[in-house]
Parts: structure tokens; C-alpha cells; sequence
């Protein structure tokens, strides 16, 4: 076998190993996502599922292993986070990152914005977030910061006050949510965390 022949040898396997790594992920995402975050990932208010498109495979994964691992999850009062610690439980390294970039992978749905408009209170607290998440909270992977632009109103005020209760963000190996935790407790005012999440939702990044 030439050079030449042993090369189109390696890039057809390459290719073969992400087309089956691709429909490993879709396969786990329809066994496991699907029934919460809908078929399309966008997310479900009634069973408090988010959006899970424009998040990256990085954020993703790490999420997952923080649900299988216990360092997200362990609550007992998070429920919703009991629910993702049972369904991350049972799979592998390998599952986790071809679920997570598969998710990674979907077209993007914005949630819808919120009916009320932002404030200039929002503006203001948002000033605060924006060297990790971005200007335009796109997010910033290096940072492990997730993109927050097109996330339901919802699931962003209900995961702050996880922060703030202690639900999310207290235990030893969650370093960023520490940082998210001590944020989100200094935003006493039920007022101001609804401006800021207003604010969030409301916006629209590239």
C-alpha cells in the first residue's frame, strides 16, 4: 500500500469514526434528552428543561459530569438537578462527550423574550457579568462561562436562586459556581433579579 493509498485509507476511517460518534449522540439525545428539552432542544417550561442550543460541548460535557459526579445535583431540594443526576448516572466518558457534541451541534432556537422590557437597572447589574459571559452574553469557553443569550427567563432567574439558596455553586469542586453562588447573593432585591434576568433574556448575541 502507497503513501497516497494509506492516506485516503486514515481520512476515510477519521471520517467513518465521527459519522458513528455523530449518531451515537443523536441516538443517546433521543433516548435521554428528548422526552424534557423537546426534539429540537429548546426546552420545556412545564417540566423546567432549558435550552440546551447554543451552549457549547465543553459546557455540556462538564454540566453532565457535575450531574453524574454529584458536584451538581446533590440537593435534595433540586429536584430538577436529582432528575439530570439519574440520567447522567449511567453513561460513560465516551457517552458524555458524543451526547454533549451532538447538543452542541443543533441549529439554535432563541427562547422567546420576555413580555416586559428591559430596565436600565438591568443594564446596570448585567455590567458586572459581562467580562464572562461577554457584552452580548455569548459566553466565553476558555472562561467556562455559558452562553446566556436566548435562555428562557425562567430557567435563568430559577437557576440564580439556586445559586443564592445554596442549590447550586456550594460544593468543593464546582470552582465557577462558587463565583456564580457569590454573585447571585449579592442580589438581595427580588426586584433586581428579575431586571437583570429580564435584561439576559432580552438579548440577542451572534
Amino acid at each position: 500500500m502507497n503513501k497516497l493509498t494509506m492516506m485516503w485509507v486514515a481520512i476515510l476511517t477519521l471520517g467513518s469514526a465521527h459519522a458513528w460518534a455523530g449518531e451515537e449522540g443523536r441516538v443517546l439525545f433521543e433516548q435521554r434528552c428528548v422526552a424534557c428539552h423537546q426534539a429540537d432542544a429548546s426546552g420545556n417550561a412545564a417540566l423546567k428543561a432549558p435550552n440546551l442550543t447554543g451552549l457549547s460541548a465543553a459546557y455540556l460535557q462538564r454540566q453532565l459530569e457535575h450531574f453524574r459526579s454529584g458536584v451538581r445535583g446533590a440537593d435534595a431540594a433540586d429536584g430538577e438537578g436529582q432528575m439530570m443526576r439519574g440520567i447522567s448516572a449511567g453513561l460513560g466518558d465516551g457517552q458524555v462527550s458524543q451526547l454533549s457534541q451532538y447538543v452542541a451541534g443543533l441549529p439554535r432556537v432563541a427562547a422567546a423574550k420576555p413580555a416586559q422590557s428591559a430596565s436600565f437597572a438591568g443594564r446596570g447589574l448585567y455590567s458586572g457579568c459581562t467580562s464572562c459571559h461577554g457584552a452580548q452574553a455569548e459566553g466565553f469557553d476558555q472562561l467556562g462561562a455559558p452562553r446566556l443569550a436566548g435562555q428562557h427567563d425562567w430557567y435563568l432567574k430559577a437557576q440564580l436562586l439556586k445559586f443564592r439558596s445554596g442549590q447550586r455553586g456550594s460544593h468543593a469542586d464546582d470552582k465557577l459556581g462558587q463565583q456564580m453562588a457569590a454573585m447571585a447573593k449579592g442580589i438581595r432585591d427580588e426586584a433586581m433579579l428579575d431586571a437583570l434576568v429580564r435584561h439576559i433574556a432580552g438579548m440577542v448575541a451572534e
